[in-house]
């Protein structure tokens, strides 16, 4: 194949309705994947904030948790050994 074919099969393909529906689609493919990796500072800044102020509140989850827990397992406990004193 000389260059001239392959020139004319590519101006063929570009012209028929396939190739101008593949053609679009490579062309929002690409303005989306160089979009998506660029992401906003505004973003960015308060995904941060959020992720901080989740992790803040997971810390001051913990001690109810276990003092929730303890409650729960003193009270199996008293009750085991409530009903085996009777």
């Amino acid at each position: 194949m000389t260059f001239k074919t392959i020139a004319q099969h590519v101006k063929q393909a570009a012209t028929d309705t396939r190739g101008k529906v593949a053609g679009g689609a490579a062309l929002l493919v690409a303005s989306a994947a160089a979009h998506a990796q660029t992401a906003p500072t505004g973003a960015e800044a308060a995904f941060s904030e959020v992720q901080s102020a989740g992790a803040d509140m997971a810390g001051y989850a913990w001690p109810v948790v276990a003092s929730i827990t303890a409650a729960l397992i003193g009270i199996k406990l008293f009750k085991k050994f409530a009903n085996r004193a009777s």
